[in-house]
Parts: structure tokens; sequence; C-alpha cells
């Protein structure tokens, strides 16, 4: 694929680490496309599957690393395309003490790339 489409998605992804480490839930809602669906597994074992709107919601009210002083750790992992107009991102962040491996899933909708689903992984950052 074009160096032009994953510069834009590289774009998109630094506004969602960016809206991670702010704790933006406007950050999110430009991120994501209005009908994308955040999916996982919680402890207990029980399925995740936010609305974007209540994922932004969620990321609004948490304390973000930005206020503790938290230094940044978010990272690409790796861009894969799909097609012309679909690709798959997979990042890591950390939040406090949970480092999260993403897969976010893209669309190129309307005239911008969106991320229409993401996948996450949660694991409790360990003594280093």
């Amino acid at each position: 694929m074009s160096e032009q489409k994953k510069a834009a998605i590289e774009q998109v992804i630094a506004k969602y680490f960016d809206a991670s480490y702010n704790g933006s839930g406007e950050g999110m809602i430009e991120v994501f496309h209005p009908a994308a669906h955040i999916y996982g597994l919680r402890d207990s074992g029980a399925l995740i599957d936010w609305p974007i709107e209540e994922f932004a919601e969620l990321v609004a009210e948490d304390d973000p690393p930005a206020k503790s002083g938290q230094p940044r750790e978010d990272e690409i992992l790796a861009i894969r395309f799909t097609g012309e107009r679909e690709a798959a991102a997979f990042v890591t962040l950390r939040i406090g003490q949970t480092r999260y491996t993403d897969v976010l899933n893209f669309i190129e909708f309307e005239g911008r790339w969106q991320v229409i689903a993401k996948m996450l992984a949660a694991a409790a950052v360990t003594a280093e």
C-alpha cells in the first residue's frame, strides 16, 4: 500500500495515543467511527462490548497518565493493509499500572481513516 495511506493511519494513531494519555473522550470520538465498538475480555472472562460513546466517557472519567506525570509509553507495533480502504494496526500503550495491546481496525470512510473496531488485551505492569 502507499506510504501516503500508511502515514494517514499513523496520524490517526498519534491522535489515539494523545487522547489515551490525556484522558480525552472528545479525542476518542474524533479517532473512531460513530458506529465503532471496543471489544475485549474482563478478568472474570466476561465480554467487553462498548460503543464508542461509552468508551469515550470511560476515558474521560479515568485519571489519565498525563495528570500524574507518568512517562508516556506507546508504540505502533505494525500496520497491515487488508484491502484498499481497510487496515489493521497493532499498538501498545500504558495507562497507570496496565499495559494494553490493541488491534485497531481501520476503514477509509467519507474521505478519512477511522477506527471502526478495537480489540484490547490488558495486562498488569510488573515491577521493572
